[in-house]
């Protein structure tokens, strides 16, 4: 039975118009929405609170997860300062869903109606759980992965993908930047790994003002290079259809050579970020999710703002 409505919920039409229109169209001719769309003032005060909220909430994540990443605030243990942020992160995270709530209550039907908010709202509940179970456990217990991390991680990920690659049939440019980000992700997670750590230390050892735009130009060039070998611009490439080749789409030369791209890319950036110390791999893998799924909850907020 649940198994049923979860099917009905993530990809029936029928199911969408029958069960959760009706609600939706309730709750735009309900005295909450009348008040909001009558009250000229309320959504851009909403909407000030929402962009707060989420800078909130990104500066916290910023903070805690580059110093398991990157050059961070190494006066304090990755453990001690995520302790810190954690109430910024739910402070915000409240913010942002109730701001959230009140923004959508001024365009109840055409939020309904756009994919982008489907997959916002995949992405907000996935990140909701990774954060605060998988990222927040591995990163206290110094990258071991307790039973609530397990279960949190496998939680997370099946709503997030499992919508996305749902609400995404449509567009299959998406579905290229998005492996472009997952490959790019895994190179600069997997970096030290592959890199020896003398012409690493070798190449940080340059002046900033000659390292620093070099490695930047070098990745902007990369992933430039990815965009284009996936083709994905409209105007002047023949765009690669992911779902017709199906599976065999991760053996297709230019997908391959993009993937790759995207993982040099990565690991580009993992020697140019400046990285002093490494931490273990389950970390730099929680805490690189973490921003990953917040970024997706960004983009996809933007997204809606121009469907």
């Amino acid at each position: 039975m649940l198994f049923e409505f979860l099917y009905n919920f993530a990809g029936s039409a029928d199911f969408y118009s029958s069960n959760v229109e009706p609600l939706f169209r309730a709750v735009d001719q309900g005295p909450a929405a009348s008040f909001v769309k009558e009250a000229w003032y309320f959504t851009p005060f909403a909407g000030c609170v929402h962009l707060i909220a989420l800078s909130f909430l990104g500066g916290a994540l910023l903070l805690a997860d580059m110093r398991v990443v990157g050059p961070g605030i190494t006066a304090k243990t990755p453990a001690e300062l995520n302790r810190k942020m954690t109430p910024f992160l739910i402070v915000s995270a409240i913010a942002l869903v109730i701001s959230g709530v009140l923004l959508g209550l001024g365009e109840v039907m055409r939020i309904y109606n756009s994919p982008p908010f489907w997959l916002k709202m995949a992405g907000l509940a996935s990140a909701l759980i990774f954060t605060f179970t998988t990222r927040d456990s591995v990163i206290r217990n110094n990258g071991k992965f307790t039973p609530i991390a397990l279960v949190g991680l496998v939680a997370s990920m099946l709503i997030f993908w499992l919508s996305w690659i749902e609400l995404t049939d449509w567009r299959f440019a998406a579905r290229q930047a998005y492996l472009i980000l997952i490959f790019l992700l895994v190179g600069f997670i997997t970096a030290p790994m592959f890199l020896k750590t003398i012409r690493v230390e070798r190449l940080r050892q340059l002046p900033v003002y000659l390292s620093l735009p070099g490695f930047l130009t070098v990745v902007v060039l990369l992933i430039a290079g990815a965009f284009l070998l996936a083709r994905i611009d409209y105007q002047y490439l023949h765009e690669l259809d992911l779902n017709a080749m199906g599976l065999l789409a991760f053996v297709h030369p230019s997908i391959l050579a993009m993937m790759l791209v995207s993982f040099i890319a990565g690991m580009v950036s993992w020697i140019g970020i400046g990285a002093a110390e490494t931490q273990p791999l389950s970390m730099r893998f929680v805490s690189l999710m973490s921003m990953f799924l917040w970024f997706s909850v960004a983009i996809s907020g933007r997204w809606i703002a121009f469907w």
